[in-house]
């Protein structure tokens, strides 16, 4: 699935730990990766940029990857995002924060940018410094996030992608937000508003164990390793904490969905998850629902 991977570099050491990543990951899934940088036009610090590359290049040549360096000029999210999809890029990772220095520009505002607009499956690296533990034991386990929807469901190859790759584990999660009901004036002594809301929560929960169950049948039977749990709580946060109590290497999902009782807002998730998360996260962004016209 992972045949060409894309990582965007600004000269600094953080940037570089995206480097680990993608040199994993194509290790094992036979990628080609190429490393970009954008200078400004007539950057005098050219030569050493191509250097840089170079250098970065021949490191991952040296470890059996086939990777190639590449300068451009021009606006650097722009340049990452058209070079993309032009070049037929399956996956781009990039890290969270860097430094404006050799390259002039910041790789974290970058990454901001990429990912708001990126139709291209996207790792998202927290440089945090030396990697405490290998990057393929890392990648062992999956936490892959869903809402029910079809939406949702489009990180499902994506992770299934890199699990099959990386031998990872798939823990698939689904949460399911605390049913509120406004007591409606007139009718408090007709209802049991309290018993109402348990009924109805309890309905999405069995709702939600059926689903999980579907799904995780269809990929244990193609040979993956796979978990599912459904929680109660505010998705956000609930899946945060789950990845740090299940130590989990990465989290996937998509970038919207939509909302309603069984289903919430994958936007606002995605980028709480992307503020609040030390871990690697996938993110996909599904094709938008076809027209009624």
């Amino acid at each position: 699935m992972y045949k060409r991977i894309l990582v965007p570099l600004d000269g600094s050491e953080l940037a570089e730990r995206a480097l680990a990543y993608a040199r994993a990951i194509a290790v094992r899934s036979h990628s080609e990766v190429v490393l970009l940088t954008v200078s400004a036009p007539d950057d005098t610090l050219e030569l050493p940029l191509r250097a840089y590359l170079e250098k970065q290049t021949g490191e991952l040549s040296s470890s059996g990857v086939e990777a190639s360096p590449l300068i451009v000029q021009g606006d650097a999210a722009e340049e990452i995002l058209n070079l993309a999809e032009t070049n037929y890029v399956d996956l781009i990772i990039i890290s969270a924060h860097g430094r404006s220095g050799a390259t002039r520009w910041n790789l974290g505002n970058i990454a901001s940018k990429v990912l708001q607009k990126s139709p291209i499956p996207t790792i998202l690296i927290r440089s945090s410094g030396a990697d405490a533990v290998p990057i393929e034991k890392e990648l062992g386990s999956i936490l892959v996030t869903l809402d029910g929807s079809r939406f949702a469901e489009a990180v499902i190859p994506y992770a299934v992608g890199l699990a099959e790759a990386m031998d990872s584990e798939i823990a698939l999660l689904r949460i399911i937000e605390p049913v509120t009901l406004p007591r409606l004036a007139g009718y408090g002594q007709w209802v049991d508003w309290d018993k109402y809301e348990r009924d109805l929560s309890a309905q999405a929960q069995s709702e939600a164990r059926i689903y999980l169950d579907n799904v995780e049948l269809g990929l244990q039977a193609r040979g993956l390793k796979v978990s599912s749990t459904s929680l109660s709580g505010k998705p956000a946060q609930a899946i945060l904490q789950y990845a740090e109590d299940r130590s989990v290497g990465l989290i996937a999902l998509s970038t919207h969905g939509f909302s309603g009782i069984a289903r919430w807002a994958y936007g606002s998730v995605a980028s709480r998850i992307i503020e609040g998360s030390p871990r690697p996260v996938l993110l996909v962004r599904p094709p938008p629902p076809p027209s009624d016209a």
